[in-house]
């Protein structure tokens, strides 16, 4: 069974948090969602994209999760077909950089149908927050010789969630080195509760086994 490797790293944090996953490449972009959520640590709280941008043009690739969002934007077009924005105005600008966007439900996209021809994309999650990964195909994989999609190595622990982006976990760290501020019990409290916890790749491994198998 043909696969695929893959090296997602977490934006704008230090030190570094990534992980080198591999998983069959009939799997479609919901389950690569799935197998980044479980590698990194996340808790499947919010809202993802996938976003690509195809190799020989301007056009981009925009893979979401929830259906309303796909149906939001098909009704979006359907508008922009009907009346057209004028031409020169802000409006025409706005159209033109939505219809360079191809908008698909994730779960009906194979990995297949994209990542050999653009090896390298972005994974952005909880949109509040403002996380975003990079995603890199490294290697296809002839013989897939796992019974699940596996977490191959890593480094870092994941942020806790809801804990407010790159800023807001610089702060968290701050606050978690120094015992002796007046906060670090209650933020130490509070990311018990959001599961925070240092990566365990076997721990991750026998999540993704229960999850797949």
């Amino acid at each position: 069974m043909k696969g695929y490797q893959f090296m997602v790293t977490l934006d704008h944090v230090q030190p570094a948090v990534w992980r080198q996953i591999a998983m069959p490449a009939e799997l479609d972009f919901y389950d690569l969602h799935s197998v980044i959520q479980t590698a990194m640590g996340w808790t499947d709280s919010h809202l993802f994209s996938f976003e690509l941008e195809e190799a020989e043009s301007t056009n981009r690739i925009r893979l979401l999760g929830d259906e309303e969002s796909v149906e939001e934007n098909f009704q979006q077009a359907q508008h922009f077909m009907q009346s057209p924005p004028e031409k020169g105005s802000y409006e025409e600008s706005m159209f033109q950089h939505f219809i360079r966007t191809k908008v698909l439900l994730a779960r009906d996209i194979h990995l297949d149908t994209y990542v050999e021809e653009i090896e390298s994309f972005t994974y952005a999650y909880d949109f509040g927050d403002g996380w975003t990964h990079q995603v890199k195909l490294e290697k296809i994989i002839d013989d897939f010789e796992y019974d699940a999609p596996t977490i191959l190595a890593g480094e870092g622990d994941c942020p806790p969630e809801d804990v407010g982006g790159p800023p807001g976990y610089e702060e968290f760290k701050r606050v978690m080195k120094n015992k002796k501020n007046p906060e670090h019990a209650h933020m130490k409290a509070w990311a018990k509760e959001q599961g925070f916890k240092a990566f365990d790749i076997d721990e991750a491994n026998e999540t993704l086994e229960e999850e797949w198998c």
